[in-house]
């Protein structure tokens, strides 16, 4: 049984601050919690950096029967690895703190009364690995998350050269910390399986795309939907990435990023000092990054892939650019959605007495069945292993091109799946039915002819009439669909646009028809994860054949 989000006016995690934590807000989280655990773990997926050099440290000292100490600077490239499992209520592991030379042990487990959150925990008898994110202010706990309140920033994913080993448990309320400083940018993993009874997924895929041009892409998202929480935190990670300011500066400005002589030569030499294992990042990469990001932010159907090539992305690398921008643009939307719910305004300076935002239907929408067609090598079949078909726990086909295609990036792959389930099978709140008209919503303004194909097909069997699902696809908001469809339809549109035009007057419609809180969070939720969908739909091939994004889903309310 999942507990509630305390209600503090702390931030917790990323998608707290993006969306201004209130009381309120934490309420609402609350009703949704692994949803708020795996959104978490998706931004640790695909910004796997912490802080460095300094200590290894959470937010407090780690006392206890035995203090964890390190003999010495964690430095180096390789991948620091432990051969212990990681066990507890949740997988714990994160971009946390690399280990060095020595190996990290302690002859009792590591305790104290300071707070946790986040998504997992870093429990067992050999190191932690999993869905944690350690970073300079967060904390390694034990029923709760390795996770805390700072970003986590850095240059790539990092290492130590000497294994992770400890003899006892690390379980702790509070965070851990040992003498020994951290430095790099590292990532650290245990090379034993995670278990728990509560598993978070998702492990980094290190697909040699940078965090300079993940955090690049992230922050010209993050400006183009003006949510300055967000803006500001990919502007710190991209700085300390690329160790100068311009960059973001004319991100943020929407100035030109080729071109310009001395901003491509302070970047050339601030990329020359933090290359690490995870790519170089060269202007001429970071600018594609930053192309494709506004591209796939405005108009998704007009994604191509062109510029990316020609900047030297490999396709898994292409399809990590396209997972980090359509999970920015999801996450800025699901961050409006929230804020407008807990205090009526979404934050994005929109005109909250502005006409709201309406969709276009026609003939190319159909509920027939189509076909995707990838722009890029998919996986082979022979090459999908274990690891593949649990990342798509819970789907009846993984060997679809879709799937294949985004199988490149296991990573993101398998939380992203999680994600998509828990938001759109979760027992009570909105019905069934209406989570895909959300759904389907969503994918008439961005335009994305193969989802909305997939969504309209499942609203109409879980429904039980196909004729508003059709008159809806073929007239769009003009439709006749009955008031509580028209007003599910038009709070989802309205948080599609780039920003977000959603307004009070919609949410306070629907509480007037008896929607419970419950189900408005599960319709900013659906309506939110098809800006991710439909962007990695768009971007990464065309319609033609089979039905394939969420056939495994279970159609029952």
């Amino acid at each position: 049984m999942h507990q509630a989000v305390p209600k503090t006016d702390a931030p917790t995690d990323v998608l707290d601050r993006f969306a201004s934590a209130t009381p309120e807000l934490a309420r609402l989280r609350a009703l949704r919690p692994e949803l708020i655990e795996l959104e978490q773990r998706a931004y640790e997926v695909l910004f796997p950096v912490r802080t460095g050099p300094g200590p290894a440290t959470g937010s407090g000292p780690a006392t206890g029967p035995g203090p964890a100490t390190g003999p010495g600077p964690a430095t180096g490239l390789g991948l620091a690895t432990g051969s212990g499992s990681a066990t507890g209520p949740g997988p714990a592991t994160g971009s946390g703190p690399a280990t060095g030379s020595g190996p990290v042990t302690g002859p009792g487990p590591a305790t104290s009364p300071g707070s946790a959150t986040g998504p997992g925990s870093a429990t067992g008898r050999g190191p932690a690995a999993g869905p944690g994110l350690a970073t300079g202010s967060g904390s390694a706990t034990g029923s709760g998350s390795a996770t805390g309140s700072g970003s986590a920033t850095g240059s790539g994913l990092a290492t130590g050269s000497g294994p992770a080993t400890g003899p006892g448990p690390a379980t702790s309320p509070g965070p851990a910390t040992g003498p020994g400083s951290a430095t790099g940018p590292g990532l650290a993993t245990g090379s034993g399986p995670a278990t728990s009874a509560r598993t978070v997924p998702g492990t980094v895929t290190d697909t040699g795309v940078s965090v300079a041009e993940r955090a690049a892409a992230a922050l010209a998202v993050a400006v183009e939907h003006r949510r300055a929480p967000a803006v500001g935190h990919y502007r710190a990670l991209l700085d300390t990435a690329t160790g100068e300011t311009a960059t973001a500066d004319r991100i943020i400005a929407r100035a030109p990023l080729d071109g310009d002589t001395a901003t491509a030569a302070t970047a050339a030499k601030a990329t020359a000092a933090t290359t690490t294992a995870t790519g170089a990042a060269t202007p001429g990469r970071i600018a594609a990054a930053v192309a494709h990001a506004r591209l796939l932010t405005h108009t998704p159907a007009r994604g191509g892939l062109d510029a990316l090539r020609a900047a030297g992305f490999t396709d898994p690398q292409i399809v990590t650019v396209s997972q980090t921008v359509a999970f920015v643009n999801h996450q800025m939307q699901l961050a409006a959605g929230l804020a407008l719910l807990a205090t009526g305004a979404s934050g994005t300076g929109t005109d909250p007495g502005a006409p709201s935002t309406t969709v276009a239907g026609g003939p190319r929408y159909t509920t027939d069945v189509l076909t995707w067609r990838p722009a890029i090598r998919p996986l082979a079949p022979g090459e999908l292993g274990e690891e593949h078909r649990a990342a798509l726990a819970g789907k009846a086909r993984v060997d679809t091109p879709y799937f294949r295609t985004l199988g490149h990036d296991l990573g993101i792959l398998a939380v992203r799946t999680a994600i998509d389930l828990a938001a759109f099978t979760a027992e009570g709140g909105l019905p069934r039915a209406e989570r895909e008209l959300a759904a389907t919503a969503v994918s008439l303004y961005n335009g994305c002819v193969y989802c909305a194909s997939v969504h309209a097909r499942l609203t109409a069997r879980l429904h039980g009439d196909p004729a508003p699902v059709r008159r809806f696809l073929a007239y769009g908001s003009t439709a006749v669909l009955g008031r509580r469809w028209k007003l599910i339809t038009r709070l989802a549109t309205g948080l599609a646009p780039v920003p977000a035009t959603a307004a009070e007057a919609d949410v306070e419609a629907l509480r007037e028809l008896g929607l419970t809180e419950l189900a408005l969070v599960d319709l900013v939720h659906c309506a939110a994860f098809f800006g991710w969908a439909n962007r990695l739909m768009l971007s990464l091939g065309s319609v033609e054949g089979e039905d394939q994004e969420h056939e495994g889903r279970q159609a029952t309310e």
